[in-house]
């Protein structure tokens, strides 16, 4: 699913003290990452006190990933854009920081029934009236989170309770982003069909557009000086920067290649169907392909272009120290 980034939209906050005895758990083209580093991004994306196998495993995979992003950002010299230098210049000088993207966007949880473009009317009956169970648990207190773990489909977020990046609007298909930013924070929304089946969406956090003093940080850049928080502000605009380069500018650009790979893999959407008709999806047309098909091709371009990342950037991970995180 198009949803950019996890681990790029994760906001920090505290200090940390680095001590001696802090191992390094993986290198990235020769830059190291501390256990530490490690452990407080994945408190920070990861619900709950326990630390799980599977869990540490696909945060591992993200992170590595998030890391040659951000590494290809540096080498791309994005660093010096003029939006960066102002948040760089912004700690030197010790100014208050605004922690928000420039554009209005949700933080959001969900819950996802996944349903297939083949599937039959039997299975879609069966699929609303799961989801509608799930809807009817939460509506009596069921915890959010815990659902998601055990019944969303969509695997990578499932293990965080469902929670999923900061997004703008544009960067997902028209009926995901259409409930999100319709609701209030803290509501939880009806269940809902999108291309990708039913899903169940609650509002964590949400940023206007424009209203950027609203948001202003109460603790001061000194109190930040060192910390993971400052460092991923940076990140952030740098991954942000150079996905909109190398992925998302780059797939709606490329009318050929979309038109290329919509015909390679054609059979896998079903536009006749009547669940799409009704969500009024509009048929590949001069050109125009349903928000699906641009998402996954996204999807084909990030995996191409990470594969070439890995090929580039030397990756060590030293996994038997990540069996024991401390996590409070």
């Amino acid at each position: 699913m198009k949803f950019y980034a996890l681990i790029a939209a994760m906001l920090l906050s505290g200090s940390i003290a680095f001590a001696h005895t802090d191992p390094i758990v993986m290198i990235i083209d020769g830059q190291s990452v501390k256990k530490s580093e490690f452990e407080y991004f994945y408190q920070k994306n990861h619900l709950g006190n326990t630390v799980d196998s599977k869990s540490v495993k696909v945060f591992t995979d993200g992170f590595v990933d998030y890391k040659l992003k951000v590494q290809a950002a540096k080498d791309a010299h994005l660093d010096t854009l003029p939006n960066i230098r102002r948040v760089l210049k912004r700690y030197d000088d010790g100014e208050s920081c605004e922690l928000m993207p420039d554009k209005g966007s949700v933080h959001v949880a969900h819950i996802l029934l996944r349903l297939g473009q083949k599937a039959s009317c039997q299975e879609q009956e069966v699929v609303e009236r799961r989801i509608d169970s799930i809807y009817q648990a939460l509506c009596k207190g069921a915890d959010f989170a815990d659902l998601a773990k055990k019944c969303s489909d969509d695997k990578g977020s499932a293990v965080n309770g469902g929670t999923l990046a900061w997004f703008t609007k544009g960067q997902t298909v028209q009926a995901f982003e259409k409930v999100a930013f319709s609701l209030r924070k803290g509501e939880i929304s009806r269940p809902f069909m999108s291309e990708f089946g039913y899903h169940i969406v609650k509002l964590l956090d949400k940023h206007d557009d424009g209203n950027q003093e609203k948001y202003v940080a109460d603790a001061k850049v000194e109190n930040w000086r060192g910390t993971y928080q400052q460092q991923e502000e940076v990140e952030n605009l740098l991954l942000n920067e150079i996905c909109q380069r190398n992925i998302w500018d780059k797939a709606a650009a490329d009318k050929k290649g979309l038109a290329a790979f919509y015909a390679k893999n054609k059979k896998k959407y079903k536009w006749e169907m009547k669940r799409l008709k009704k969500m009024k999806v509009n048929l590949p047309r001069n050109g125009e392909y349903p928000d699906v098909v641009l998402a996954d091709y996204q999807d084909s371009l990030e995996k191409q272009w990470v594969a070439q990342l890995k090929k580039k950037y030397k990756v060590v991970v030293f996994r038997s120290m990540l069996t024991t995180l401390n996590i409070h």
